[in-house]
């Protein structure tokens, strides 16, 4: 016999402290007549109990309960449970962290009732006749024996203990509360104002705006949505609500109403300010059950949300919404298409199978949020001339009455393989131009040849061209305006002489007028700071003077709009300097100048020999300034703020030249 066990368990995580409880089953015979063989089997009988002892050491609990199973048996059921800090008493320890225990199960000082002598003493008895004896020896008598529990092999130890840290473990469930409905107003059939409506209710205070119920608005909250109203039937749908007093504690602060309720299915307005920045408009209204609805505008000016449809356009802020579905007609109801709006004749007008349904809103409620354009008058000193007379949104058609522009056309052949002595024809004759594209993206700029008015190019030598190639050829026109319409209409001083096809562009023109080479000044100066240019004399006039009877000359071919100073660095020669090509060159008074303008292959200018004379020094200085018959312009591009409207953009420069060109 055993006095004490130990005992593991293979949980994953260590015993929590104070949950570890033993059971063990023992069996404990008396010792008065042990059997001489083993038993084997046990007849079934009625167990009798013994009433619970239950002790209690520092924390840890022992219970003990007797089982009487025959009249020499007895089982013993032995219950600990730890104190928490690991101790069961006076029984044994647990190590929460290795998980393993070691108790005494076995109680070695156990008594039990046993009867004390089965037959009669002789001796005691007659003593207790009349002797000297106790007569309490009559017949026997029973004693408390001292027994020894028993381990037996069919006996069961069990563990019952807790895993993890003992802590209190949070949970969370949601809850949506039943939607309670509120009659505002039960002795009336009168349309609620919007905005109109407040009432306390349960100590919170509730605000109506455009329909929607808004709960303990304040100056520094915004609140929270807690439902709707319907002001046709005058009933508050709270659904967000704070249980805070009895439910009948309600208080109706404010609510107006109308004797007639005003609705509409179709609205025509017009915005405060213009031009509206596109996809910058957003309208909000209720419609007539109290039911927001939300209207947007697109970058293109429809206006889309639930049951609406329109437009706006930007330029001035006028819109359009109409408000309603397109439904089934196999889904009206009999009721339904006996209503105003119902047309047999309407079914499919628009959409196969639909007619459109009218959704009546409330127009008091209409809110609107837009973005425009604001623009601030340009300083006359910067635009070069009076904003005044600029529209104010600052733009300028470029099409006016009496302007010219170029009606033109571009068209391609192929791609197409080409080779050396091969003849394309383009199919339409009196071309303004032709280009030819290899398929790497890049102009061809030589080896064809074309007949503009044939409309015909030829190949004469095709090597080292990508191919396949592209021809583009374009016709064009040259006309002017007598009439603009608001609606981009032009209207053009007589017929267009090609058949333009669609797709067809309109450019604008800048007519040059005449345009011939010429020196617009010219003087001579003592002395120059090679620093500072001037338009006319700045101090001392030269000593010597070029004899302007003998002129400079220039040619359209080379001359550009420039300052030169052709400045003596000795009494023969001088070193000629632009304003803005720098030095082009030195020359002599004894021969003739002509410095090469290297864009074009002939001279900027031409001074001859013969116009010098003598007594000129160093430091002296002629000046010469030219104009060339190139036409100054500044191609500009404007991006307005906003979002990103596209992602390709390009524009060509063309130069056009009369015949009537003056002889050089």
């Amino acid at each position: 016999m055993a006095d004490a066990i130990s005992g593991s368990s293979s949980a994953v995580n260590p015993f929590n402290g104070g949950s570890c409880i033993v059971y063990p089953h023992i069996d404990a015979e008396t010792p008065t007549k042990p059997p001489a063989t083993p038993i084997t089997t046990v007849a079934p009988t009625t167990p009798v109990s013994v009433p619970v002892v239950r002790k209690t050491t520092n924390g840890s609990t022992k219970t003990d309960t007797i089982y009487r199973t025959s009249k020499t048996q007895e089982t013993a059921l032995h219950e600990l449970t730890d104190n928490g800090t690991g101790s069961f008493g006076p029984y044994g320890t647990i190590n929460y962290e290795d998980k393993t225990l070691s108790v005494r199960l076995l109680d070695l000082s156990a008594t039990t009732d046993g009867y004390k002598s089965d037959h009669e003493n002789a001796k005691g008895f007659d003593d207790g006749a009349g002797g000297t004896g106790s007569d309490t020896q009559k017949g026997g008598y029973y004693l408390d024996n001292a027994v020894s529990e028993e381990l037996l092999a069919a006996s069961t130890v069990s563990v019952s203990y807790g895993r993890g840290a003992g802590v209190d473990v949070a949970g969370s469930m949601s809850y949506a509360p039943p939607v309670v409905s509120i009659d505002l107003c039960p002795y009336t059939s009168d349309y609620i104002v919007p905005g109109s409506v407040r009432f306390t209710w349960m100590g919170h205070v509730f605000e109506d705006h455009d329909g929607v119920l808004i709960r303990d608005r304040t100056a520094s909250n915004v609140g929270y949505v807690a439902g709707q109203i319907n002001y046709s039937s005058g009933i508050a749908s709270v659904t967000d609500y704070i249980v805070s007093g009895p439910a009948t504690s309600f208080t109706l602060e404010s609510l107006w109403t109308v004797r007639q309720k005003w609705n509409t299915a179709s609205l025509f307005f017009r915005t405060q300010a213009a031009p509206i920045k596109p996809s910058g408009f957003v309208m909000n209204l209720a419609d007539s059950q109290g039911n927001e609805i939300t209207a947007t505008g697109d970058l293109n000016g429809n206006i889309t949300g639930p049951h609406l449809r329109g437009n706006i356009e930007y330029q001035t802020g006028i819109g359009e919404l109409q408000f309603g579905d397109y439904v089934l007609d196999t889904a009206l109801t009999p009721e339904q298409k006996t209503e105003w709006w119902y047309s047999a004749a309407d079914v499919g007008a628009v959409e196969p199978l639909k007619i459109w349904r009218p959704w009546p809103v409330d127009p008091t409620t209409l809110r609107y949020n837009t973005v425009s354009f604001f623009y601030l008058p340009i300083d006359a000193d910067i635009l070069g001339l009076d904003p005044v007379r600029l529209p104010q949104d600052g733009r300028v058609p470029i099409y006016r009455v009496g302007g010219h522009v170029v009606v033109g056309h571009t068209g391609t052949v192929g791609p197409v393989t080409v080779s050396s002595g091969q003849t394309i024809n383009c199919a339409r004759n009196r071309l303004s131009r032709v280009r030819l594209i290899g398929s790497d993206g890049k102009t061809i700029p030589s080896g064809y040849s074309e007949d503009l008015d044939a409309g015909r190019v030829s190949i004469d030598d095709s090597t080292g061209w990508a191919q396949p190639i592209t021809v583009e050829h374009r016709i064009e026109q040259l006309a002017r305006v007598r009439d603009v319409q608001i609606n981009g209409t032009l209207g053009l001083v007589g017929q267009l002489n090609h058949d333009f096809p669609a797709g067809s562009i309109v450019s604008s023109a800048m007519v040059a007028g005449t345009l011939q080479a010429r020196v617009s000044a010219f003087w001579d100066q003592q002395s120059w700071d090679s620093v500072t240019w001037a338009d006319a004399l700045v101090g001392n006039k030269a000593p010597a003077t070029y004899n302007d009877l003998i002129p400079v000359e220039v040619t359209n071919a080379g001359a550009m709009t420039e300052r030169f100073a052709l400045k003596f660095i000795s009494s023969t020669t001088f070193e000629c300097l632009g304003e803005h090509v720098g030095g082009v060159g030195t020359g002599s008074i004894n021969t003739d100048f002509a410095p090469v303008n290297p864009i074009t292959g002939a001279p900027y200018f031409t001074i001859r020999a013969l116009g010098w004379g003598t007594g000129w020094a160093a430091s002296n200085v002629q000046f010469l300034h030219t104009v060339g018959a190139i036409y100054s312009y500044s191609a500009i591009r404007t991006v307005q703020p906003g979002p990103e409207a596209g992602t390709d953009f390009d524009f060509g420069l063309l130069t056009r030249g009369d015949v009537g060109r003056p002889s050089t």
